[in-house]
């Protein structure tokens, strides 16, 4: 999608739909009013008989006819101003392009909101719009080889603003680097497993050491043998991929040495292996390499802003699959840390592998350790799809990263991780089990994973339920969302 912006009159810009938004307080915008008597009143008219109330996400598509650059107005509504906030704007214009999709508009002008400037910044709010329109127009096409049925791609948006401003460029441009990489990181987790697999992660990741500062290095299995990554080498012995080591490294403050590590599960396909998985919706266990995807897709997006920090992020990618080799139910793996860890079910083997990921990642003596997993199907039924779960050890950390979920709109709900909690992982033949059965099942999974940190700051986000959308939503479509993406760009951005 090519966005520009434009400073002329919106009477001169030419599009194929001029869309305005508006509050409830004022359902028809002072530039429809000015020009209304111009459309013969055709707007005031359509919004009156469709009973256009501007409540968030209303939308009104009106046509015009010829006379004007533009032959349809969209109204999109934004709710009661009091209840306003940029989020609202992210989804609503995210409405409005998948609106117009279906309508097959190929080119739309969007008229920047007037808003007090002290409370929504221009650049913040240009970015907004940028980045809820590229992420609305995402569709997964890739194997649909009759595209006839499905809506167009929005190919130029054009906003529009009274006054220049170089805020509104960089705006824009930022947006659109953000919205590209969680893109990224939803075509990783929409993409099947026979295409996906750990290799194609690498692939991914490799491309990435072409951004400027950008280092991308890759354990192989003989190099993970010698660090003694059992927990990796463990899960992955069923599976004829072989596992890699994703290591992702960005110096945008290279004369500090200081980094903060960002964790993610890539598991590529998640069978569930010896305890296999139930047949139904086992396909979109395709989706659990969405915590590595999204790693990979913040490492691209914090590189590209040339945020002035030092981020790794690394991705254990392998498959949990059945075989005569596979793993087994009581089986003991020697984890790189040294300890123990007795196989209950291999069903639980995200925990197992980030046990590995998480004490490597002590070697660049973090400032913070931040890892994202879909961990426990647990988390799904204690929150739902909404938020994902949070987990931490240190209470800085935790109130930076629900800071960056209400900047970015990705919810987190912090639970808790009280020693109490250990009790269930007890095992009577190693240090640990991997599995402490239903009870508090998301909370055992973080407590598992703590005891491989090495007491640095860190945060775990089980994002199992809010990694991929099962039905479509008004402003985003289905399958993988890029969850996590733009938490940790916005985390970084505050460092």
């Amino acid at each position: 999608m090519k966005i520009t912006a434009s400073y002329q009159p919106y009477l001169l810009v030419k599009s194929q739909v001029l869309v305005l938004f508006s509050f409830e307080e004022k359902p028809i915008p002072s530039e429809v009013i000015a020009i209304d008597h111009k459309l013969n009143n055709l707007v005031s008219i359509a919004s009156r008989d469709e009973k256009f109330q501007a409540k968030y996400q209303e939308l009104l598509l009106v046509n015009i006819g010829k006379g004007f650059n533009f032959s349809r107005v969209s109204l999109v509504g934004l709710g009661r101003r009091s209840d306003f906030s940029l989020l609202d704007l992210q989804k609503a214009i995210g409405s409005a392009v998948r609106f117009v999709q279906k309508k097959k508009v190929t080119k739309m002008a969007v008229v920047i909101p007037n808003l007090p400037a002290k409370r929504y910044p221009l650049q913040k709010v240009t970015e907004a719009m940028t980045r809820s329109a590229v992420l609305a127009d995402y569709q997964y096409t890739e194997f649909k080889t009759e595209r006839q049925e499905l809506p167009n791609n929005i190919q130029e948006l054009v906003l529009i603003s009274s006054k220049k401003d170089k805020k509104i460029e960089k705006g824009i441009l930022e947006g659109k680097i953000i919205a590209e990489a969680i893109n990224h990181a939803r075509d990783y987790g929409n993409q099947p497993s026979n295409k996906a697999n750990p290799n194609h992660l690498v692939k991914m990741a490799q491309k990435l050491a072409e951004i400027p500062r950008v280092r991308c290095r890759v354990l192989e299995k003989e190099a993970m043998e010698k660090l003694k990554m059992g927990g990796v080498l463990g899960v992955a012995q069923g599976a004829k991929h072989p596992p890699k080591f994703i290591i992702l490294e960005y110096s945008g403050r290279p004369s500090k040495k200081e980094w903060i590590v960002l964790v993610g599960k890539g598991i590529t396909f998640d069978s569930g292996g010896i305890s296999i998985k139930p047949s139904e919706k086992m396909e979109d266990m395709k989706f659990d390499m969405s915590g590595g995807g999204a790693v990979i897709g913040a490492v691209e997006a914090i590189a590209k802003l040339r945020l002035p920090l030092n981020v790794v992020g690394l991705v254990p990618a392998l498959e949990n699959l059945p075989s005569g080799e596979a793993y087994k139910p009581g089986d003991v793996l020697v984890s790189a840390s040294g300890k123990t860890i007795e196989v209950i079910t291999t069903d639980a083997e995200g925990r197992i592998v980030l046990a590995d990921a998480l004490h490597y990642a002590s070697r660049y003596k973090p400032k913070a350790i931040i890892d994202l997993a879909t961990l426990t199907g647990f988390c799904i039924i204690a929150l739902g799809t909404q938020a994902s779960g949070l987990f931490g050890n240190n209470a800085k950390l935790i109130k930076k990263v629900k800071e960056a979920s209400e900047i970015s709109g990705e919810r987190v709900w912090e639970l808790p991780l009280w020693p109490e909690y250990n009790e269930l992982l007890k095992s009577d033949v190693a240090d640990l089990k991997n599995s402490g059965g239903k009870e508090a099942g998301v909370i055992t999974g973080a407590a598992f994973l703590i005891r491989f940190v090495n007491n640095y700051p860190w945060a775990h986000l089980d994002i199992a339920g809010t990694a991929w959308n099962l039905e479509e939503k008004t402003y985003l479509g289905k399958g993988a969302t890029g969850y996590g993406v733009q938490l940790l760009v916005e985390l970084m951005r505050e460092w």
